[in-house]
């Protein structure tokens, strides 16, 4: 497959947004703390080291670091989480991620994003579960918070057509 830089940004950007909205929900439920962690935030400053063997170990290690740590303020609970948007998710896919996932961070979770509504469940069950992930619940974020910012990922990913017009 050739690499083609307009859908790598594409796809880049909507990453980008549904960690965004992940992250918003979160402050909106005014239970959690939101610790960005993923590699994006970190390896910049890692980079002009790229020959120091040490830190392209590092380097591998970060790069595979979920994209938030999330701290129940109640419970005290720490979670690290791994976000992803998926237009059409097939269970290979989400498998695959929780893979890398569970390979790398143990315990780690996915938080998928989809146009149909939210997803959510540790790596190692979806790992054991064959690909298969439960939808998203949480006593503290409610049924109408989530469609609030599913709506809202929707209307970014995938703009009405009247929006596209000038």
């Amino acid at each position: 497959m050739n690499y083609d830089p307009v859908n790598f940004s594409k796809n880049l950007v909507k990453g980008r947004i549904a960690e965004t909205l992940f992250e918003q929900m979160l402050r909106d439920a005014g239970c959690f703390t939101i610790l960005s962690f993923g590699y994006e935030k970190i390896i910049p400053e890692l980079a002009h080291r790229h020959n120091d063997v040490k830190a392209q170990e590092t380097m591998e290690i970060i790069r595979r670091a979920p994209d938030f740590a999330v701290i129940n303020n109640d419970t005290h609970d720490v979670f690290l989480i791994e976000v992803k948007y998926l237009m059409r998710p097939t269970s290979d896919i989400i498998l695959a991620d929780a893979k890398r996932m569970f390979e790398s961070w143990r315990p780690s979770y996915l938080f998928l994003a989809t146009p149909d509504g939210f997803f959510f469940d540790k790596a190692s069950d979806i790992v054991k579960n064959n690909g298969e992930i439960r939808p998203f619940q949480h006593p503290q974020i409610s049924m109408e918070l989530q469609k609030k910012y599913t709506q809202l990922l929707n209307d970014f990913i995938e703009p009405k057509p009247s929006e596209n017009s000038n």
